[in-house]
Parts: C-alpha cells; sequence; structure tokens
C-alpha cells in the first residue's frame, strides 16, 4: 500500500522539511505531511521535554554523593553585657558584688563538610531513575508512533473523500444534462413536468450530499493543520492521489516484542520491581562522615582589624551513622502495596497481549474482507454504469420510462459509495494491522 510503504520511507528520509510562507499553499505529500508534523506537534515535543526533565532529576539525585561544604560568618555587640553576683569574699570583699562576663565585641567564622558514604536509598533510587530513562523514551517512541498513525489515516480519509467527491461531481453532471434534456421533453409534451420535478428533487439531494462533502473535506483538513500545528488560516494542498489500491505486503505475523505499548508494559513492570528495591532501602543504616573548623575572635573595643581581636579556633570531624529499628510496619505495609501494584501490572500485560492477537486477527479479517468487497463492488460498479448508460439512452430515446432511469442511477451511485466504503475500510485496517503489528514501531525504533 502506497501510504504505508511512505510511512517507512519517511523514517528513513533525510531530506529536510519544506517550509512555505504563510501566504502561499502548502503543497503536501503523505510523506512530507507526517515529517512536518513531526516537526511541529506540540505534543510531541512537549513529551520530548520530559526526557530532559528526568536527565535533570537524575543530575540532581547523583549530586547527593558529592559532599556539601557551608561557609558561616557573624559579628556580635554585646552591648548590654551579662552580669552575675558572686560573694564579695573571693574578692576580700563584704556581701555580694555584680561581675560582668565576656567581651562586648565578637567575630566568628567556620566552614563544614559534610559527606554521604553509605546509602542504600540512593543507590536504589538512581538504579529505578536509569531505567527510567527508557521507559521516557518509548513514552516519546509511543507518542510519535500515535501521531504518525492519526496523520496517515487522516491524510486516506481526505483521499477518499476527494474521490467520492469526484463521483458525486460526475453523476451531477449527468443529471444537470438530464434536466435540460427533461425540460425540452416537458416543452415539446413529451413527458409530464412530474418527471422534471423528480430529476430536480435527485439534483438537490447530490448537491446537498456534495456540500456535506465539502464540508468533511475541509474538517479533515482542519485536523491536519492541527496535528501539523500550523495556524488554521493556512492553505494547504493534498497533492498525492488516491490511485495504487493495491495492497501492502504486511507481516502475517504479530510482532509484539516491537509493539511500542508492550515494551511499555515491561518497562513499568521493571521499575515496580526497582521500587521493591526503593522501599526495602529503609532497612539498611545510612552512614556520612562530617568535619567543622571554626575561629572566634573577641574584643573590648569596636574594631574591624585583627590586632584588637584575641582569637582562638577549634575543629573536629566524625560520622554519623543512622541505623532504622523500628518504623511502625510502615516499610512492610509499603511492600505489600508494591506487590499488588507488580501483580496488576502483570495482568495489564497480560490483558494487553490478548488484546493485541485480537485486534491483529481482526484487523487480518477485515482486510481480507475488504480487499474482497473492493473487488466484488468495483465490478459492481462498472456494471451498475452500463446498466445506467443503456437505461439513460432508452430514456432519451423514449424507450425507458424516468422510474427506470432513476432507478438505475440510484444503483449506481449506492454501488459506488459501497465501493469506495470498502476501498477506506481496506486501506485504515491496512494501516492498522501495519501499527498493532509492531511493524510500524520496529521501523521507528531502528531509526
Amino acid at each position: 500500500m502506497k501510504q504505508i510503504i511512505r510511512i517507512c520511507l519517511l523514517i528513513l528520509a533525510t531530506t529536510p522539511l519544506i517550509h512555505a510562507q504563510q501566504t502561499d499553499t502548502l503543497k503536501l505529500d503523505i510523506k512530507q505531511t507526517i515529517q512536518l508534523a513531526l516537526k511541529n506537534n506540540p505534543n510531541l515535543q512537549r513529551v520530548k521535554l520530559n526526557e530532559e526533565l528526568l536527565e535533570r532529576q537524575i543530575k540532581t539525585i547523583e549530586s547527593t554523593v558529592y559532599p556539601t561544604v557551608k561557609g558561616k560568618a557573624g559579628y556580635t555587640d554585646n552591648f548590654a553585657l551579662p552580669q552575675q553576683l558572686l560573694p564579695g569574699e573571693i574578692f576580700g570583699q563584704e556581701g555580694q558584688i555584680p561581675v560582668t562576663f565576656g567581651v562586648r565585641y565578637g567575630v566568628n567564622a567556620g566552614v563544614e563538610v559534610n559527606q554521604l558514604i553509605f546509602s542504600q536509598d540512593y543507590f536504589a533510587n538512581k538504579k529505578m531513575l536509569n531505567s527510567a530513562r527508557k521507559t521516557y523514551k518509548l513514552q516519546t517512541l509511543s507518542t510519535m508512533e500515535d501521531l504518525i498513525f492519526n496523520v496517515a489515516q487522516t491524510y486516506i480519509q481526505y483521499e477518499i473523500t476527494q474521490e467520492q467527491k469526484k463521483i458525486l461531481e460526475a453523476n451531477l453532471d449527468r443529471v444537470n444534462k438530464l434536466v435540460e434534456i427533461s425540460q425540452a421533453q416537458y416543452e415539446n409534451g413529451i413527458i409530464k413536468k412530474l418527471d422534471v420535478d423528480q430529476l430536480k428533487v435527485n439534483r438537490t439531494n447530490l448537491l446537498t450530499e456534495l456540500s456535506n462533502l465539502e464540508i468533511g473535506a475541509k474538517q479533515q483538513l482542519n485536523l491536519l493543520k492541527f496535528y501539523l500545528d500550523i495556524d488554521q488560516s493556512q492553505p494547504i494542498s493534498l497533492s498525492e492521489n488516491l490511485e495504487d489500491t493495491n495492497q501492502y505486503t504486511l507481516d502475517d505475523k504479530l510482532l509484539l516484542e516491537q509493539n511500542l505499548n508492550y515494551q511499555l508494559l515491561q518497562e513499568q513492570l521493571h521499575i515496580a520491581e526497582l521500587d521493591k528495591d526503593v522501599i526495602k532501602a529503609a532497612y539498611y543504616p545510612t552512614v556520612s562522615a562530617f568535619a567543622q573548623y571554626n575561629y572566634t575572635g573577641q574584643s573590648d573595643a569596636f574594631s574591624v582589624s585583627d590586632e584588637h581581636y584575641s582569637g582562638f579556633t577549634a575543629g573536629l570531624w566524625g560520622l554519623n551513622v543512622a541505623i532504622p529499628i523500628f518504623d511502625g510496619f510502615k516499610t512492610k505495609r509499603q511492600l505489600a502495596e508494591n506487590q499488588i501494584e507488580i501483580e496488576q501490572l502483570m495482568l495489564d500485560k497480560k490483558q494487553f497481549v490478548n488484546s493485541a492477537k485480537m485486534q491483529y486477527e481482526n484487523a487480518k479479517v477485515t482486510i481480507a474482507q475488504n480487499e474482497t468487497l473492493a473487488n466484488t463492488q468495483e465490478q459492481n460498479m462498472e456494471l451498475a454504469q452500463e446498466l445506467y448508460d443503456i437505461t439513460n439512452m432508452s430514456y432519451q430515446e423514449g424507450v425507458a420510462p424516468l422510474t427506470e432511469l432513476l432507478n438505475a442511477e440510484t444503483s449506481l451511485r449506492e454501488s459506488q459509495s459501497q465501493y469506495l466504503t470498502a476501498l477506506l475500510n481496506l486501506k485504515l485496517a491496512e494501516l492498522q494491522q501495519f501499527r498493532v503489528s509492531g511493524k510500524l514501531a520496529q521501523v521507528i525504533q531502528s531509526n
């Protein structure tokens, strides 16, 4: 299938994206449309930023193993020094003597260093965050896959709408000619006015269908502009026509391991297992080292010169060990919750596998049925066209009544509609199988 082949070529393409001024019509084939979506789509850009955010978070966690150094400095003016009464006998006097302690001015400065030596919580969290890298990468790829699928699907739907429009315009052209012929026949007294009115009603119905198709086509283009993040006022033209209806050769097996959603579930299960180690880290002690060095100076006179200060230094270092003893069964309960989450993820994985297999088989069945139906309806459409042409000729010759012509015209329109419906379902089913089989994900991840 041409559309899906171009999706693959898109991922492998190294050609630059197209650019156009806002006032120019943007002409896009399906490859260019997807390229532009991958470049501009805000949701994809937002998801990519999650990867960058995670890298910052990992570096924040890693910073805890580096030593922390804090410096401090202070100045003190003890303008009202504390006093204490002492027995006068100490100084050879009677009674209580008030004695002032300390000096008025003081300065101090110091540095403190702390270093984490062992923390099981750190190692467990770092391991889990490193595993989260793959999860975030898969989320980006999954968003990219969704975007490619949605853009390709909308593009195909627009192409089918354009084919429907061409058919309706051709039908409308035939009906307009019949109205002209019938009007002349009526004026010559060959047919009744009722016959002319019936043809005019058919023409009005066709005009209404055509108007609805044009609205649908505009909405599909607007949806593409949304995916591409371009202004809704920007005119665009989809340059690729729906000509090749041959089925693209799809894989005859389900590449489950390549499915991005399956890989995401696998990683979520792995992270849940790692989270168990994070919880268990609460049972381990934490060891850290510290060191301090301080200077203290005192003076009775205010001065910025160190000559007036009498000072001394002090330093120390040591180890801190925090040993968990009892946490009120908090860790035990967290482990029980974690086990339930793991079991839920395992069930989600099983459910997803079953769903993927079902979707894959359904897509295969839909492809086979609609391929057969499209071929049958194409032949039926050709036959309906022949019958209409014969009936139309007979009507113009006055052999066949208008009711036969109208019935033939209705049959032709129904066969055309059924053919295009089968063709649309066929191509969408091929696209669905291409995705659910894991082939699209395989192409994305290989580039």
